[in-house]
């Protein structure tokens, strides 16, 4: 009744193809201009101005769902409202399947935001022991809530190898080809709760409608991956970014090359107040700036919406 999204698993169920993440790129963007534009890249210091101390969720998108419901990123605030239209009677309706429905809402919106980029990142929030948590070729490992308990970690098992997330916090899963993100908010003895995402197809800039991070029921919250992408060739270029904010808090950029998402080639943090803040900072290399792979991420517990993310 509460699996709201998802599909099943079984320990049978054989590997599926790889569906790598994947991005556009330009025709002006060759494999060896890049490779040298990578290699000499320089990101200068980030200027933060604050535009308001308002917080406003007002262009976030309601979950699909449930269209009727408030527009959150707090999971935690719909379980009033689940636990109202299902309550727990320990035989169809027990904890777990709440916690996932709460946050199967949140997790829903945050999609269609993202999508709407013309990009693709898929998702899903249950029981990885029964009935299974799947998203694409990828699933969280079926093992029972004790045995994750005592282990101290949950298996996200992908084409490209496994990665792992610690108990009751999120964590990606970057490969070179591949990013996912999973994190758990519950652990019974048997069943639990996982929840697991998927960059299939990386959104790019410029990105003018507001998405928000994904926050599971503790107060995790999942990165987002975008295509930082030049209009043009050129030797240096300026990136603009706002973001909302419901606390102070820093931000952390990370800029992965286009052709292995493990490779990190610079790191800058923000420091932005509550309300909304405008960000700016250039990038140079030579011969020209290449499209990069800019993770952002914000700290757990704090409410976060992406505004605008331009290359000017």
């Amino acid at each position: 009744m509460l699996r709201i999204l998802g599909s099943r698993y079984s320990a049978q169920t054989p590997q599926w193809k790889l569906y790598p993440t994947t991005l556009r790129l330009p025709v002006w963007a060759r494999p060896v201009s890049v490779r040298s534009g990578l290699t000499t890249l320089r990101i200068s210091d980030i200027s933060v101005r604050r535009i308001s101390s308002v917080f406003n969720r007002d262009r976030l998108l309601p979950s699909l769902l449930r269209p009727d419901l408030p527009k959150v990123l707090r999971p935690s605030d719909l379980l009033q409202f689940v636990t109202s239209f299902a309550p727990i009677d320990g035989v169809e309706i027990v904890e777990w399947m709440q916690i996932s429905a709460a946050e199967n809402l949140v997790m829903n919106a945050r999609i269609r935001e993202y999508n709407r980029a013309g990009s693709q990142i898929l998702g899903n929030s249950g029981d990885p022991y029964t009935p299974g948590v799947t998203v694409d070729d990828s699933h969280i490992r079926p093992d029972r809530g004790r045995v994750v308990e005592e282990r101290g970690y949950g298996i996200v098992e992908t084409p490209r190898g496994n990665f792992q997330f610690p108990v009751s916090r999120g964590r990606p899963g970057i490969f070179r080809d591949l990013i996912e993100w999973a994190s758990n908010t519950y652990l019974g003895k048997l069943q639990w709760v996982g929840n697991l995402l998927k960059w299939r197809e990386l959104a790019e800039t410029p990105i003018r409608d507001a998405i928000g991070f994904f926050m599971d029921r503790l107060g995790n919250v999942a990165p987002h991956f975008f295509v930082q992408m030049p209009r043009r060739p050129a030797l240096t270029v300026r990136i603009r970014q706002r973001f909302s904010s419901d606390a102070p808090q820093t931000i952390t950029l990370n800029f992965r090359s286009p052709s292995d998402y493990t490779d990190v080639r610079g790191t800058k943090t923000v420091e932005v107040d509550e309300g909304e803040s405008e960000v700016e900072y250039t990038v140079s290399a030579f011969p020209y700036v290449p499209p990069l792979v800019t993770e952002i991420q914000p700290e757990n517990d704090r409410e976060t919406i992406l505004e605008e993310f331009v290359v000017v």
